[in-house]
């Protein structure tokens, strides 16, 4: 029989307690996740918003990772309810962020009194609303049933219907098709026309960290080195893409022509000296594969 296509009579060994932490982590991702929710709601606590959207983000690279040993058509519910809350709270985040760089770059007091102030002060009430509306309404009830119930199909039998013959050799493979997209975009990102690389390279980026994040207590293994280093790539990258969401936020806004010239005059310069830094980064700490084991 092909060894390619045969079905393992048993996986190795240590995938069992690979296996019981894999569980105990992603059960761990969502706890937190609901936490903050119910602190978002109780307080409506700045610092809580953004950590919870934070928190959603890596419970859905957690499900991502163990969804495809679960024959389940609840994952489509769990994914689409936690995805679009994590894009409600994200709305706020940009806001925020326009709000502390505009304020850093011009002189505080002229800022206040900007139409552009006003401008992004009323977007982030309306945010407010809307993610006290959607937090209220995400339904953790029924969705926490359907989490226990993935969890309890996250067994050695799913691995060996999928010809896995260890936990360790999945998450080898996953691992380098995360990496794959990177090595292939990190090139074109440093041209300065290539928003769109740049982008695709941060979620890119961004989703190997939580990989790593997520596999490490499960596999007690240290990639604080390799995490730093994605931390700092997912940092300037997000900064870039900072200054278009910003672009975009003054679109949607009416302001004076000589608000707008100047802010995107602003705009401009930062991308400028951000790209130049990005590039410095690239040369100075280039991305190679590794995978600990």
């Amino acid at each position: 029989m092909n060894p390619t296509t045969q079905q393992f009579s048993q996986i190795w060994p240590e995938s069992a307690q690979l296996l019981e932490r894999s569980r105990g982590v992603f059960f761990a991702y969502w706890e937190e996740m609901i936490r903050l929710k119910q602190e978002v709601i109780r307080t409506s606590n700045l610092d809580d918003i953004h950590d919870l959207r934070v928190a959603s983000r890596r419970f859905r690279a957690a499900l991502e990772l163990f969804c495809p040993f679960v024959q389940n058509t609840a994952q489509a519910e769990l994914k689409k309810g936690v995805r679009k809350l994590t894009k409600v709270l994200s709305g706020l985040r940009n806001i925020d962020e326009a709000l502390l760089f505009f304020e850093d770059t011009l002189e505080p007091d002229v800022f206040r009194e900007s139409k552009l102030f006003s401008s992004l002060t009323s977007s982030r009430s309306d945010e407010f609303s809307r993610i006290r509306k959607a937090v209220m309404a995400f339904d953790e009830g029924s969705l926490d049933r359907k989490v226990r119930n993935l969890i309890a199909h996250l067994t050695e039998e799913s691995f060996k219907n999928r010809n896995s013959i260890s936990v360790l050799a999945y998450f080898s493979e996953v691992s380098i098709k995360r990496y794959l997209p990177i090595h292939q975009l990190l090139a074109a990102a440093i041209v300065p026309e290539q928003r769109t690389s740049r982008h695709a390279l941060r979620i890119a980026i961004k989703k190997w960290r939580y990989f790593f994040e997520i596999i490490a207590p499960i596999l007690d293994r240290d990639y604080t080195p390799l995490l730093e280093q994605l931390k700092e790539y997912q940092t300037c990258l997000g900064r870039l893409n900072d200054i278009a969401a910003f672009e975009e936020l003054l679109s949607d806004m009416k302001l004076p022509k000589c608000e707008r010239k100047r802010a995107k005059s602003i705009l401009q310069a930062e991308e400028s000296v951000l790209l130049n830094s990005f590039t410095v980064l690239c040369e100075r700490a280039p991305l190679t594969y590794t995978f600990l084991i």
